[in-house]
């Protein structure tokens, strides 16, 4: 039966209203996310920022994200209504964050795991526990096994009832308590170190020694006084493991005598022995190389000691972790650690020293100026030798303080910087993924510098200078910590850090996943992600809505792909269907990377019966084909080419702080190691091109933001041709070589096709 036109009119009016819906979304969330990657960028501490900015970018980001929840709600009939909830839960917190209250929904428990802690928790937990969890969970550095007892577990100076059972639970004995054991109870008040031995005793009463009464085969406890104790300050303590040891110590991150520059101070005993105590004074600079030995000190009498023979191996990994501490923390140390018998090193306490005085200079003089200019990624200065990586640089292999030299800031360079002193890079912006890193790490770093791998040869001592944006030969004395912007331990940084646990965390990535869902979204980019997710649904399948899917033009292109183009406004000119009709700026670039001439295979699939039963053993997505959604600047792409399921969505303006990529890709003909070496292949492409990228199983989720439009439309160029490559030459893949070998392959063919365009242009 032939469509009544009026029918039609209808259809197409609504169709308008949906799209114009969408386009309130869409750019609702381009906003939210550009206010916060302004957040974001903060967390260097380079920036001065007070309550007014806080308050400002976080009301912003909770109107652009109401504004997408009454979108899809409205592109639904208010399918998601339950969202409003969630919204308004999520925004209660970031108010009371921004009113001054302290309390946050997890402030309740009495006990919380020392990993899972970070600055921002110090109200809660004091800041030893917020220090070990912030270089446990940030840096990667060993710590003991243990957990906090919030200042919820404490009442007048004594446990609460509930808190016996909580702690019991969390050190894994029965709540009867565990037999007697020798204790070692230190209590921090008011910055004074008081040591007591403690044996506990059956029968004794309840008070606030309960907790030691507790704890078992734990034999460390930090009592730390929140606030002032005579006027009723609040009690939380830091319980940690006893670490079996064969040496101790103690570091010093800024030492120095009279008006000499800071040095590190290391302090080392056998586990057995402690009156054959070394102290030894070293360089601020990798490789830390020793400047003298002082003294011993009187120590009581005992039995003869042997010397101790502190090598490089040991000094050298040991004072690059202090100093990458300090620079996180942003102040200098003193550290407690231990050597466990395996070799590792494990810090057992963190104490902040005072700054030292800004007499102490960054350097007394510029060396020769090898390299000048560049982008500032993250302010600072540091020196150490040179260390050539890139995206196969293994994280272990990396010494701790040295100085990183990149071709490109690429984001899978990122676990370096937990270990670098410095980092330049020949190609990169502060925008990139690699720079917020290096600003959350406090890592000086400098990209945009050409011939940096060719003039900074391994093993050459230099100082990187973001400061002044010079690369010198030689060492220069460093100073302990920023002297500049705002240190981590400033209130309003910490609210910063609490209002991104709660605005910008991103924790619902898959949309397949049972967790996505309205009662999955914890933070407001969560509902904004979700939303964007659902209100893509409506548009990819307009018959779920009642439009006619004629609404959706075929395009036709010179190459095996059955693309239909849903216009939303300025995506497609009237009256063409080929690739010129297309006006939409990022679906044009992603088109132009399929056509580059020898990006598709159309022979057949080689596959295996294994192959074929490890993707019948995978829920595919549900897809009606494959389908664009375009605006002048903005695409949404979901294609099903051969076994693959590949979403991406694109906005290119041109204010590059709204600019953004997002890809996804999931499926696949192959048994496990083939489908792990397929996604090593599509990572180790995108981290070329600085996407942040995530790798479950074979799913592979990747972000890029804050870009350039013209650096977007390369990306997504390279992106299209990507797609069409893997098509079906990856479905050979079964180990990471192949996948090594399949990248070299695709850009060899890539930039060979490209490079004969350009000779016939």
């Amino acid at each position: 039966m032939p469509t009544d036109r009026r029918d039609e009119a209808l259809g197409g009016e609504a169709a308008r209203s949906l799209f114009s819906k969408f386009r309130t979304l869409l750019e609702a969330n381009t906003a939210a996310l550009a206010t916060m990657a302004v957040m974001e960028r903060m967390l260097g501490g380079e920036y001065i920022f007070d309550r007014t900015f806080l308050e400002k970018s976080a009301r912003e980001v909770a109107d652009f994200t109401y504004q997408a929840v009454y979108a899809v709600n409205a592109m639904t009939g208010n399918r998601f209504v339950t969202l409003y909830d969630r919204f308004m839960a999520i925004t209660a917190v970031v108010e009371d964050i921004l009113t001054g209250r302290q309390q946050e929904a997890d402030d309740d428990q009495l006990v919380r795991s020392l990993s899972q802690l970070r600055l921002e928790d110090r109200p809660q937990v004091g800041p030893e526990g917020a220090a070990l969890g912030e270089l446990a969970g940030q840096l990667g550095l060993f710590v003991p096994r243990g957990f906090a007892v919030t200042h919820a577990a404490w009442s007048n100076g004594n446990l609460v009832p509930e808190a016996a059972a909580a702690i019991a639970a969390a050190l894994g004995v029965p709540p009867e308590g565990p037999p007697d054991a020798a204790m070692t109870v230190v209590v921090t008040v008011s910055g004074a170190d008081v040591v007591t031995a403690w044996r506990k005793e059956r029968g004794v009463p309840a008070r606030g020694e309960d907790l030691v009464a507790a704890l078992g085969g734990l034999a460390r406890v930090a009592l730390i006084e929140l606030g002032d104790a005579a006027g009723g300050g609040r009690i939380a303590a830091a319980v940690t493991a006893e670490v079996p040891a064969i040496l101790r110590g103690r570091i010093w991150t800024a030492w120095r005598e009279g008006a000499e520059p800071a040095f590190l101070r290391l302090d080392v005993w056998p586990e057995d022995d402690p009156a054959a105590r070394e102290t030894l004074i070293l360089d601020r600079s990798h490789p830390f190389a020793v400047q003298r030995k002082l003294p011993a000190e009187p120590v009581a009498a005992g039995p003869s000691h042997r010397g101790l023979q502190l090598s490089d191996a040991f000094t050298l990994p040991l004072a690059g972790q202090a100093l990458a501490a300090e620079r996180l923390l942003g102040a200098p140390l003193a550290l407690e650690f231990c050597q466990d018998p395996t070799g590792r090193f494990v810090f057992e306490s963190v104490r902040f020293l005072p700054q030292l005085p800004a007499a102490v200079s960054i350097s007394s003089g510029p060396g020769e100026v090898l390299l000048s200019g560049g982008e500032v990624a993250c302010l600072g200065a540091a020196s150490g030798e040179v260390v050539p990586v890139d995206e196969t640089t293994a994280t272990t292999a990396f010494p701790f303080g040295a100085v990183a030299v990149a071709r490109s800031a690429s984001p899978a360079l990122a676990p370096l910087l937990r270990r670098a002193g410095a980092m330049v890079a020949e190609v990169g912006d502060a925008a990139g993924h690699l720079a917020a890193v290096a600003r959350e790490y406090r890592v000086p770093a400098l990209f945009g510098l050409p011939g940096a791998l060719t003039v900074l040869t391994p093993g050459l001592v230099v100082t990187v200078d973001a400061e002044v944006g010079l690369v010198t030969r030689g060492a220069a004395p460093s100073r302990p910590a920023p002297e500049s912007g705002l240190s981590p331990d400033d209130p309003e940084y910490q609210n910063l850090r609490r209002l991104l646990r709660h605005i910008a965390r991103l924790t619902l990535t898959d949309p397949n996943a049972p967790n996505f869902s309205v009662e999955g979204c914890r933070t407001l980019h969560d509902l904004l992600h979700f939303a964007h997710a659902r209100a893509v649904d409506v548009l990819a399948d307009l018959r779920q809505v009642g439009f006619s899917e004629h609404l959706a033009i075929p395009l036709s292109l010179p190459v095996p792909l059955d693309l239909r183009v849903l216009d939303i406004g300025g995506g497609l000119a009237s009256g063409a269907v080929g690739l010129e009709a297309v006006r939409s700026r990022p679906l044009a670039a992603l088109l132009a990377g399929m056509l580059v001439p020898g990006m598709w295979d159309t022979t057949p699939a080689r596959v295996g019966l294994g192959e074929i039963l490890g993707a019948m053993a995978k829920t595919m997505p549900e897809t009606g084909g494959n389908l664009a959604i375009a605006a002048r600047s903005y695409c949404n792409v979901s294609l099903r080419l051969g076994y693959h399921f590949t979403v991406i969505d694109a906005y290119i303006g041109s204010n590059p702080e709204k600019n953004s990529i997002s890809f996804r890709y999931v499926g696949g003909l192959a048994d496990a190691a083939g489908r792990a070496a397929r996604a090593a292949f599509i990572r180790q492409v995108l981290a070329r091109q600085d996407f942040k990228v995530e790798v479950t199983g074979d799913l592979v989720v990747a972000r890029l933001k804050l870009i350039e439009p013209e650096t977007a439309e390369e990306v997504l160029r390279l992106l299209g041709s990507l797609c069409a490559f893997a098509r079906q030459r990856d479905t050979g893949l079964s180990n990471m070589d192949d996948a090594r070998a399949l990248q070299r392959l695709f850009f060899e063919i890539r930039e060979r096709s490209l490079a004969q365009q350009e000779k016939k242009a």
